[in-house]
């Protein structure tokens, strides 16, 4: 009793110094693995660093701000008031290159805009990146090829195995012991060693099985293929291969092979055609909605170009009223000094034509600077190929204004502005985004039952060829037939998704509604501009005809002795300004007809835009 005390007390000391030393010999392990990798930690590449020359630029621009130092960049010195009025006395507008021009009309402008601009440009790939999420959804049930194969190899200690307890029912286990024993003790069969080894295996005793030391190698590959199906189903059909070979201390050959077949199908939740598609199909109405906005911004980007058009085309017509009304000014002031030297008037009207001059000259300026903008802004939007922004190639409108008055209905424009706007569309296309969700969230909320199918042959021979061969003469093979299922307790998250996606399609009809109301409004609103415009026009031609017969009075007076020249000069100052506001008025009308075009969705009957079609159909 005291030596098994002290062998049990001596068994948990070393059992407890064995633990003491693995955990020592862990942590040792840990701090040195720590140590080796601590440098590398920390090196600057793990830290995800810029290149020190680019990042050193790159702090250098993000906190200095730099000076525009003007007097460097000019090119000649500058010069004050005083030099800069004697230059302009000194230039003659007649030596002046003549630029090169082109001729636009507003079929070409739109032409240009489909081919060239190049904010639609960037939206046109709207549509190829919504293509590309059709193929995404649709690549979902794609079949995919699974390919493996490992090579393994053993030199095994001696193991202990599993525990067991023999009966009288474990005859071919009884039989397979007593043959090794036999092997392991030399013996041939005698009767001794026979009926102690029955009477050992018998009786009911717990032994522990023991693996012997050996070395081994297996192999074992699998070759499958697996088939998403639209009806949620996944589809298995593999071939596997597996060979084990002992090396000692007895050699041993087996090869197994295996061929199998599965399937399984929800039948509440992802079960159907019509949920496993719904992707596919929002994907396809996104494709249609970014067609859609490319088109919608094509319309914009045409009536902006035609915009600009009739900008120049203002911008022009305002600086051939200025040159015309300087070219009257000079005539004048050249009238006031011949008579002023003939003494027929007094030299104070030399200093009213004179300063009458100056102030058509300042308008002129204006007028010159205005239409270069204008001239600039059109060639951005055209982006023509060679004609640069500040390129001295002048752009000039072929096609005439369309001064008619049309009588529309309101009504009439209104219906068919909200059939023809590309934003209603966009929005229908939602909506039936929305009920294609609705109906896939609803499946969501359905419990998960699976209905599990499997089927597989298998066999063993001596090589794979064989085993293969054997397997399949389909008497040795397994059958099975389940069913799974997954209720959550209480469904609160799939509920959620549902009530939120009927809540973005109620949000979206609201939307529809209100968007359909700002169309109304827009329409009509186009059209009171429109038709206040042509009473523009009216009101600002009568005035340019009275103010050139006041004007032509005002200089017959004038020669007769009755005005001064101060009063000619405003008669000229009014023509001028009656002028320019009838090309406003002329500018204004055509882009109110293009915004009543535009709030109906549809351009302007110059052409047909045959080329919108050809790119978004």
């Amino acid at each position: 009793m005291i030596v098994s005390e002290a062998k049990l007390k001596l068994g948990r000391r070393a059992h407890a110094w064995r633990r003491r030393s693995f955990a020592c010999a862990f942590l040792t392990q840990t701090f040195a693995a720590a140590v080796l990798l601590a440098p590398v930690a920390g090196c600057s590449l793990w830290r995800g660093e810029l290149d020190p020359a680019f990042e050193k630029k790159l702090e250098t621009r993000l906190r200095n701000i730099d000076l525009a130092r003007l007097e460097a960049k000019s090119s000649t010195k500058p010069l004050t008031i005083d030099e800069g009025l004697e230059q302009m006395k000194q230039s003659d507008a007649s030596t002046q290159p003549v630029p090169s021009s082109m001729e636009l009309t507003i079929e070409e402008i739109r032409r240009h805009v489909l081919g060239n601009n190049l904010d639609l440009a960037i939206y046109m790939l709207d549509p190829e990146i919504s293509r590309t999420r059709i193929s995404e959804e649709e690549a979902r049930f794609d079949a995919a090829i699974m390919v493996g194969a490992r090579y393994k190899k053993q030199d095994l200690p001696e193991l202990d195995g599993d525990v067991v307890q023999l009966s009288e029912k474990s005859t071919s286990l009884d039989k397979a012991i007593k043959t090794f024993e036999k092997g392991l003790s030399g013996d041939k069969g005698g009767k001794s060693g026979e009926s102690k080894s029955e009477q050992g295996l018998t009786d009911g005793s717990t032994v522990k099985l023991t693996e012997v030391a050996q070395r081994k190698e297996s192999f074992d590959a699998d070759l499958g293929l697996l088939v998403p199906l639209p009806t949620g189903a996944t589809l298995r059909l593999g071939q596997y291969y597996d060979q084990d070979n002992k090396l000692s201390p007895f050699s041993s050959d087996q090869s197994i092979a295996a061929t199998r077949f599965s399937l399984s199908q929800p039948l509440l939740r992802n079960a159907g055609v019509d949920v496993n598609t719904a992707a596919i199909r929002i994907a396809r109405l996104g494709e249609k909605s970014s067609i859609a906005r490319t088109k919608l911004v094509a319309i914009r980007l045409l009536a902006a170009a035609e915009k600009a058009y009739w900008k120049l085309y203002g911008a022009r017509e305002l600086l051939e009223i200025r040159r015309r009304l300087i070219d009257l000014a000079e005539k004048n002031l050249e009238i006031v000094q011949k008579r002023t030297q003939e003494g027929l008037i007094p030299a104070i009207e030399v200093i009213r034509a004179e300063v009458g001059v100056a102030q058509q000259l300042e308008s002129l300026i204006i007028a010159e600077t205005t239409e270069r903008i204008a001239e600039r802004d059109l060639k951005r939007i055209l982006n023509i190929e060679g004609l640069d922004l500040n390129s001295p190639t002048r752009l000039l409108s072929a096609t005439p204004p369309r001064l008619l008055l049309y009588e529309l209905s309101a009504d009439t424009l209104v219906r068919e502005a909200v059939t023809n706007r590309m934003e209603m569309l966009e929005i229908e296309l939602a909506v039936a985004a929305d009920d294609l969700r609705i109906e896939f969230a609803k499946n969501q909320t359905l419990p998960l039952i699976t209905l599990d199918f499997e089927y597989g042959l298998l066999d063993r021979g001596g090589s794979f060829g064989t085993a293969w061969q054997n397997a399949w003469d389909f008497d040795k093979g397994d059958f099975a037939v389940g069913i799974r299922g997954e209720i959550p307790v209480t469904n609160e998250l799939r509920k959620s998704q549902l009530r939120r996606a009927v809540l973005t399609r109620t949000q979206r009809l609201a939307t529809r509604s209100a968007r359909e109301l700002s169309i109304r409004q827009e329409v009509y609103d186009a059209l009171d501009v429109l038709n206040q415009n042509w009473q523009r026009m009216l009101a600002a031609r009568q005035t340019v005809i009275a103010a050139g017969v006041n004007y032509d009075a005002e200089r017959k007076q004038f020669d007769e002795g009755t005005r001064t020249m101060r009063e000619v000069f405003e008669a000229l100052a009014q023509l001028g300004d009656a002028q320019s506001r009838e090309v406003s008025a002329i500018v204004a009308y055509q882009v109110a007809l293009i915004d009543l075009a535009y709030a109906t969705g549809t351009l302007l009957g110059y052409s047909k835009v045959d080329v919108l079609e050809a790119r978004f159909d």
